[in-house]
């Protein structure tokens, strides 16, 4: 991730990143360009994104893979509160579509790590994406083994983690369905 020198607003950010040949995240006023993802990255996320868009048919759930953005922040006052990230999968369901470029209420939030955003997946994105309300599931997933960080919220509202390694199963709730490691690494080391 490049970091930008400057300061903009995000005003700015938005109207930079639709004509911008390069994704950009909005951190606080800063603009970090994305790096391209692995083939590893790509089918990971890729294999996640079909598996969740089949899962989401005839129901009121929009499913995304990378190019849209997610909005931190909406009522925060100033710039400087204010995050847009690209997840690398998003769903949201049984809520409005509040803009054509981003959303605000995903139920789940997948990132697949890379070297360069591992340590900001892990730590920045984990913490900010806990504060939003309507999120159910985080999933950070390791391209380079069969390896997936489960986050999710129980039924009082507290954060859950747990690691799956090989093999296992994710509850999807907002999907009314399940996540298999099999699914997630379908073709990925064969």
């Amino acid at each position: 991730m490049v970091r930008s020198v400057e300061t903009i607003s995000t005003k700015e950010y938005l109207e930079g990143e639709l004509s911008s040949q390069v994704r950009h995240e909005y951190v606080g006023g800063q603009v970090y360009a994305m790096a391209g993802g692995s083939s590893r990255h790509n089918r990971v996320a890729g294999n996640i994104y079909v598996h969740f868009w089949q899962l989401a048919q005839g129901k009121p759930c929009r499913v995304y893979q990378e190019g849209m953005k997610l909005h931190i922040g909406v009522d925060a006052g100033s710039d400087a509160e204010k995050l847009f990230y690209y997840p690398d999968v998003m769903v949201v369901c049984n809520k409005p579509e509040p803009d054509p470029y981003y959303e605000t209420e995903p139920c789940i939030l997948v990132e697949v790590l890379s070297p360069a955003t591992a340590a900001i997946d892990l730590r920045e994105k984990r913490l900010q994406y806990s504060r939003l309300p309507s999120l159910q599931t985080y999933l950070i997933v390791d391209p380079e083994s069969y390896f997936v960080r489960h986050f999710w919220r129980n039924a009082e509202g507290a954060w859950q983690h747990q690691n799956l390694a090989g093999d296992g199963e994710i509850p999807l709730p907002c999907l009314d369905a399940m996540l298999t490691l099999p699914q997630v690494y379908r073709g990925v080391f064969s």
